[in-house]
């Protein structure tokens, strides 16, 4: 029997995003050519735990307690003898990390043990909004020096490649494959209706009221102000029923409430259908979410490729959204979605004016966000890509298994 190809896949932190699913189903689904071992840290003491989305997989991540998100000497210096020690016992032939800091320890760890194969996939625009200028120029150079170690990088879009490439110049054209993220969409398609009946009777929704909502981390870079300042103008644009859902929790979610509180908007954590804007912390059954929301809206300063954008396509709910980072690369300006820019709280306002008031403009964008996203984001065609370009590495290294 042929020997299996081992893969350490290493991760920031289990949290609610991008990095968590596509780590997770690649884990699962290049079975059983591969044998994976998906480690990463802890999440912080404000994030959602989505260790739910590995282990529903049938997959249980190891835990690294020294693999921190900020920046730590101490601990950083031990969660690179960690690793080094996984990649002793493990032998893998390939290491693969995902996101910043999983990147900088875990491929240093595997370059020093002189693991075959190094693979790093950029999940976001690092290097603007995220950091000050003095802290991304660090951070570019440590990037150009890592990806010097690295056999191939993976950019999520061609725009996040031409950013690697040209505007920041982190690593070489040729050492970059673009291989969009994928998830499992069929989920936001199937029993629509009875979720969207579950969620607005749950809320007490009237046929005739718009339910639009803002899901994500409650951290400064998504930018919940913006929201409070959209749904005042909106309420001053528009004179019908429309509710609002903050789905998601985090550092900001105290000053938030006190931004609606301070422009009299009535704010609850119940479903009382007399409430404006309902806070329902984190849930785990997005796609149930999705089916009863009737707009989704993103605020961030800087995004890579939001989850939420590509599910709420995939349930046909129409997107607005500020036009920062890689949402071009996932959304249809003026099909799918409506976008604004960043900061511009009247165009935002007037976008979701727009979409309540023209229903012809609605129903178009519903049908064609399922038709935009179906085959592009599908777990399906990541997984095939990434085999690829995994046995192209192998064989340029001549290991055959």
């Amino acid at each position: 029997m042929a020997e299996k190809i081992r893969v350490l896949r290493i991760l920031n932190r289990f949290n609610l995003g991008g990095p968590t699913y596509n780590a997770s189903q690649l884990t699962k689904h290049l079975e059983p050519d591969f044998e994976t071992l998906l480690i990463g840290g802890p999440n912080e003491k404000d994030e959602h735990d989505s260790l739910h989305i590995p282990n529903s997989l049938g997959i249980e991540p190891v835990i690294i307690d020294s693999m921190r998100r900020s920046m730590n000497l101490v601990l950083d210096r031990a969660a690179y003898r960690d690793i080094k020690k996984i990649i002793k016992e493990f032998n893998p032939h390939i290491v693969h990390t995902h996101a910043s800091k999983a990147g900088a320890v875990g491929r240093s760890a595997a370059f020093s043990m002189k693991v075959p194969v190094i693979v790093h996939t950029y999940h976001g625009h690092v290097f603007e909004a995220y950091f000050n200028g003095l802290i991304s120029s660090v951070y570019k150079s440590i990037e150009r020096n890592l990806a010097r170690k690295t056999d191939a990088i993976i950019a999520l879009s061609e725009r996040q490649k031409a950013d690697l490439t040209s505007r920041f110049r982190v690593c070489e054209k040729d050492q970059v494959h673009v291989i969009a993220n994928g998830f499992d969409l069929a989920k936001f398609q199937e029993d629509k209706e009875i979720k969207r009946a579950q969620f607005r009777e749950k809320y007490k929704l009237r046929n005739d009221e718009f339910a639009i909502g803002i899901i994500g981390r409650m951290v400064p870079v998504k930018n919940h102000a913006m929201f409070v300042d959209v749904v005042e103008r909106v309420s001053k644009l528009h004179r019908g029923k429309v509710r609002y859902f903050i789905v998601g929790d985090g550092e900001t979610s105290d000053e938030i409430r006190r931004l609606f509180i301070q422009k009299n908007i009535a704010v609850n954590d119940t479903t009382d259908p007399d409430t404006m804007v309902h806070f329902t912390s984190w849930q785990k059954q997005v796609d149930e979410i999705m089916a009863g929301l009737d707009i989704l809206v993103l605020t961030s300063l800087n995004e890579g490729t939001p989850v939420c954008l590509i599910e709420a396509q995939a349930a046909n709910c129409p997107v607005v959204s500020t036009d920062v980072g890689g949402i071009r690369d996932i959304v249809i300006d003026g099909k799918t979605a409506l976008l604004s820019p960043s900061q511009d709280v009247e165009t935002m306002s007037r976008n979701i004016v727009k979409l309540i008031t023209d229903k012809k403009m609605y129903e178009s964008m519903t049908l064609h966000g399922w038709e935009f996203v179906r085959d592009r984001f599908q777990y399906q065609r990541m997984v095939e890509d990434v085999k690829a370009l995994y046995l192209q590495l192998l064989a340029n290294k001549n290991i055959q298994l």
